[in-house]
């Protein structure tokens, strides 16, 4: 029970720190650099957490639907099973991040730092990756329906048993074992 309540007293601690803005929780970050934040399960939405350092934090199944994320650090984060819905991930760094079952659907990833991480069974509808560095990424069992993936660099991308639908790939760098997209 006291492990319960001491877990359950760090997490409020922790809302309640991001809830003083984007300046205080970044300071926090810097004098506490051995602490691992965990935000799983927290409703975010709609937050404005422009250039945020969320790197190597707990954040599974947080709900981050049309937030603000443009330029953050989310390096090493956790956001398995993350509702990613139509939020602003513009020039974020996500290198090494894990992703697997979230949805990022009207998600804007303009310029974002992407490489080595994990998107299996994520969800990207109309998902705008645009000039996104996009190395090494796993999209493995990911739906991909009308993704703008223009001008990104998915070499070294896995595509295992993913599925594409009607994607924008003008002048992105492809891996070469890219499966065949359907347009219809």
């Amino acid at each position: 029970m006291a492990v319960f309540f001491n877990l359950f007293m760090a997490e409020t601690t922790q809302i309640a720190l991001l809830d003083k803005g984007v300046e205080a929780w970044n300071a926090w970050r810097i004098e506490n650099p051995d602490v691992r934040p965990d935000l799983s399960e927290a409703d975010l939405t709609g937050r404005n957490l422009g250039g945020i350092d969320l790197h190597n934090t707990n954040l599974r199944s947080v709900f981050l639907t049309v937030a603000e994320l443009e330029g953050a650090n989310l390096d090493g984060a956790d956001l398995s099973e993350a509702n990613l819905t139509g939020t602003d991930l513009t020039s974020a760094s996500l290198q090494n991040t894990v992703l697997t079952g979230a949805d990022l659907s009207y998600a804007t990833l303009t310029f974002a730092q992407m490489s080595g991480a994990n998107l299996e069974g994520a969800r990207l509808v109309e998902t705008i990756l645009y000039s996104a560095r996009m190395r090494g990424v796993d999209l493995s069992r990911a739906y991909l329906r009308e993704t703008i993936f223009a001008g990104a660099d998915l070499s070294m991308a896995k595509f295992e048993g993913a599925i594409l639908i009607n994607p924008t790939l003008d002048g992105a760098t492809l891996p070469i074992d890219m499966p065949r997209p359907s347009f219809g």
